[in-house]
C-alpha cells in the first residue's frame, strides 16, 4: 500500500475519558463553530473504531457542527479489560448512554453503524423510559437489521485462543462478505490493518452477550430514523434491514448499490448526503 495514502487520510483523534466508573474509553470531541449547539454523535461497530467515521467527521468539522466519536470498550484506543462481564449488552448500552448525556447539545443526531445500530437502539429506548425520549433527534443506522446478527454457538464457541488461530481465515470471510468486490484495496487493507489488533476475545464477548433489539419496544420509537444498507452487503442484508424499517414508526429506508457492509467507508458521500439531509430538516 502506497504510504502516501495513508498520510493524506483525515483522522479522527481521541482522548481517554472515565465514562463511568472503572470504564475508561477514547472519545474525540470537536467543539463547532457555526452550529456549536448541534451535535452529531458517531457510534462504530464491533470490531470497528471512531476513525471509520473519518470522511463525515471531516465534511461536517467544516461545516461547524459538534462532533462526538468513542470507541467502544475493547476496541481503538480505549481500555480492554479482559473480563466478559465487562462487555455485557447492558453495560455498553450504559456508556453509550452516558456519553450522549454528557456531550448532548440543543439539537442531537445520531449515526450508527452494524453493532452500534443495536447498541444505539437500545440506548434510545433507555432513555425514553427514563424520560430523556427527546434527547436525541434523529438517527442515521448503518448496516443494521431486525434480528440478531450473529447466533451463539458456531465459531464463538471455540476457545479465543483457538479463535486466534483461525484469524486468517476468519479475516479473509469477513472481507468477502463485508466489502464490495470493486471497493478501493488500499482502503479494504488499510482497515484490515486495524482490524488484526483487535483481540478475539473481546469479540466473542461482544457478541455471545448481545441482546440485541426488543422487537416488542420498537413502536414506540418515533424519532425520525433513515436506514441505509448496501446492495452486496454479506453481513447484514438489505431485506433484513428492510424488516427493521417495517417495525419503526417513523423510518425512511435506502439501498446503496455497489455497496457492501462498510457504507461510511465505501459510499462517504451518499452517507454525508444522509447526514446533511438530517441536520436541515
Amino acid at each position: 500500500m502506497a504510504e502516501h495514502w495513508t498520510q493524506e487520510l483525515p483522522r479522527v483523534r481521541g482522548e481517554p475519558i472515565e465514562i463511568r466508573p472503572g470504564r475508561r474509553i477514547s472519545l474525540a470531541y470537536s467543539q463547532g463553530h457555526s452550529h456549536p449547539h448541534t451535535v452529531v454523535f458517531f457510534a462504530h461497530g464491533g470490531g470497528g473504531n471512531k476513525d471509520q467515521w473519518r470522511e463525515q467527521w471531516r465534511e461536517l468539522q467544516a461545516a461547524g457542527y459538534s462532533l462526538v466519536a468513542w470507541d467502544l470498550l475493547g476496541h481503538g484506543a480505549s481500555d480492554k479489560p479482559r473480563r466478559a462481564a465487562d462487555y455485557a449488552w447492558d453495560e455498553l448500552v450504559a456508556d453509550q448512554v452516558a456519553v450522549l448525556r454528557r456531550h448532548a447539545g440543543e439539537r442531537n443526531i445520531l449515526a450508527a453503524h452494524s453493532f452500534g445500530t443495536g447498541l444505539s437502539i437500545s440506548s434510545l429506548l433507555r432513555l425514553q423510559a427514563e424520560g430523556q425520549g427527546q434527547l436525541i433527534d434523529a438517527a442515521l443506522l448503518l448496516g443494521t437489521q431486525l434480528a440478531r446478527p450473529l447466533g451463539r454457538g458456531g465459531l464463538l464457541s471455540l476457545p479465543a485462543w483457538l479463535l486466534e488461530w483461525l484469524r486468517p481465515v476468519l479475516a479473509k470471510g469477513f472481507r468477502e462478505r463485508a466489502w464490495h468486490a470493486d471497493a478501493d484495496p488500499e482502503l479494504v487493507e488499510y482497515e484490515e490493518r486495524l482490524t488484526r489488533h483487535n483481540r478475539l476475545d473481546v469479540f466473542k464477548a461482544l457478541v455471545s452477550q448481545a441482546s440485541w433489539l426488543p422487537e416488542g419496544e420498537l413502536e414506540r420509537l418515533l424519532l425520525p430514523v433513515r436506514i441505509v444498507s448496501g446492495d452486496s452487503d454479506g453481513l447484514t442484508p438489505a431485506e433484513r434491514a428492510r424488516a427493521l424499517h417495517e417495525r419503526l414508526p417513523n423510518s425512511h429506508f435506502e439501498v446503496l448499490e455497489h455497496c457492501g457492509h462498510q457504507l461510511m467507508l465505501e459510499k462517504p458521500q451518499a452517507i454525508n448526503r444522509h447526514l446533511r439531509e438530517l441536520l436541515a430538516s
